[in-house]
């Protein structure tokens, strides 16, 4: 069977990563097959895995609930997103036990509900770090976010900043990283072994412009808020790469095949879905390196037209207070609680059946 376009794009540039974003076996098998690299997951991801794997997966929540008495069903959902990484994560190991650290990885997302609890957040983060040892914990560019990644950086977790959508965020990441590995230095500590990432979350930054736009009555060529994420991470990435960061930029939240093909010949990750990883397998897109090729400057210009597109790409421009208020934060955080709370409601209807 010929190679995939994604295959090929690996083979042409080893420095792309192209990882997997899902939490099916299913889609991880795909992933190992086609040489991904790592693999993702989400809030989003673990609500469908609750959601669509329900009834093969009924007995065995069943038998966890029992095993855990005390724990209401979000601890239970939480507790069990651990098990399924325990054991899902395997599929990474033999990539991993080649000995490169930023390849093999398998990440999961602390509890969407506290985005806001420094302390809650970096125990989670030592639990997910326990789940194997080839654990990516992802964090929230919140304000407590930002601490947690520091604290875990310095305990050797490697950290995979999400929810990013400016380069303030960003930037406030990598150095949260930055002083983590420096502390680990000065302790005698090695940082060989981590994997900091920054998930630039392209797709909802661009829905996110275009209701402002539409709520605002700013009229702007349709076709630049398709640049809009791009442009946002392109940013990010050439800060990163001047400034020297450790920090590796991840393209995430896909919506068209610029999120994929805009970056190639970068030194990044890209985590597709399945069903994008499908679509782009046998498409007509050219293989070839646009990482350095600039948004055209006519679509910047109308981009900038939105203040909360300048705010994103201007430095100094988002408060690290701010963090949580943001919109498309605000956006993202309510989306993937709702369709978490989704799988959450399936232990809380095996706790509480309905009596009649």
């Amino acid at each position: 069977m010929s190679s995939t376009k994604l295959e090929q794009c690996m083979a042409a540039f080893p420095q792309t990563d192209i990882w997997m974003d899902s939490f099916d076996p299913e889609h991880h098998a795909y992933a190992v097959h086609h040489g991904c690299k790592g693999i993702t997951t989400s809030p989003t991801w673990v609500g469908h895995m609750l959601e669509d794997e329900f009834e093969d997966q009924r007995e065995p929540m069943r038998r966890f609930i029992a095993a855990h008495p005390t724990l209401d069903e979000r601890a239970l959902a939480w507790q069990w997103t651990l098990e399924m990484g325990r054991q899902r994560s395997r599929c990474m190991l033999p990539l991993w036990e080649k000995g490169n650290p930023h390849q093999g990885r398998f990440s999961i997302q602390l509890s969407i509900f506290d985005y806001r609890d420094a302390a809650a957040m970096l125990h989670m983060a030592r639990e997910v770090h326990a789940c194997g040892p080839n654990m990516q914990v992802k964090v929230p560019c919140t304000q407590a976010g930002i601490a947690v990644m520091e604290e875990a950086t310095f305990e050797g977790i490697s950290v995979m900043a999400t929810l990013c959508f400016s380069l303030d965020q960003a930037v406030a990441a990598a150095e949260a990283i930055a002083r983590g590995i420096a502390r680990r230095t000065a302790a005698g500590l090695s940082s060989d072994g981590l994997n900091p990432v920054c998930a630039v979350l392209l797709g909802m930054q661009e829905d996110w412009l275009k209701g402002y736009a539409d709520a605002h009555g700013v009229v702007l060529d349709p076709e630049s808020f398709f640049f809009a994420g791009e442009a946002v991470c392109k940013e990010i990435y050439r800060v990163f790469k001047e400034r020297d960061y450790a920090t590796r930029v991840l393209v995430a939240y896909y919506r068209h095949h610029r999120h994929w093909s805009a970056f190639m010949g970068g030194d990044v990750i890209m985590t597709i879905p399945y069903k994008w990883q499908k679509r782009f397998e046998q498409c007509d897109v050219p293989i070839r390196n646009n990482m350095d090729t600039p948004v055209p400057d006519a679509y910047l210009a109308q981009l900038k037209r939105l203040p909360p597109f300048v705010q994103a790409t201007t430095e100094g421009a988002l408060p690290q207070e701010h963090f949580d208020d943001f919109p498309p934060v605000i956006l993202t955080l309510r989306y993937f609680m709702e369709v978490y709370e989704r799988g959450v409601q399936k232990f809380r209807d095996l706790m509480l059946p309905k009596p009649l």
